[in-house]
């Protein structure tokens, strides 16, 4: 399984998804989508922008994993987000009558 290093690197190099997003030219919601869950497919075009911003080789950015690894990773990333709050003022919507 292919993983995407893409928020260990960011990090490294003390770039935020804001300045990431905006260096690449790639949505915001694309980098946050990525690091909530890098094992999304991602189009190569977007994989080449982002290595590109943060001065590296594409093949810097990818990983590979086994497959337990990969189950193992997320499973602990749905806990993690199982456990964040919700922002207030955010209610559900209501059926109309």
């Amino acid at each position: 399984m292919l993983r995407l290093r893409i928020k260990e690197i960011a990090r490294e190099k003390g770039i935020s998804m804001n300045q990431l997003s905006q260096r690449a030219e790639v949505s915001y919601n694309i980098i946050k989508a990525i690091y909530r869950n890098p094992y999304r497919p991602t189009n190569t075009d977007t994989v080449n922008r982002i290595a590109h911003a943060l001065g590296v080789p594409a093949t810097v950015l990818l990983e590979d994993v086994s497959e337990e690894e990969m189950v193992r990773e997320q499973r602990a990333l749905a806990a993690e987000l199982a456990v964040l709050p919700r922002r207030p003022g955010r209610q559900p919507r209501r059926q109309a009558p």
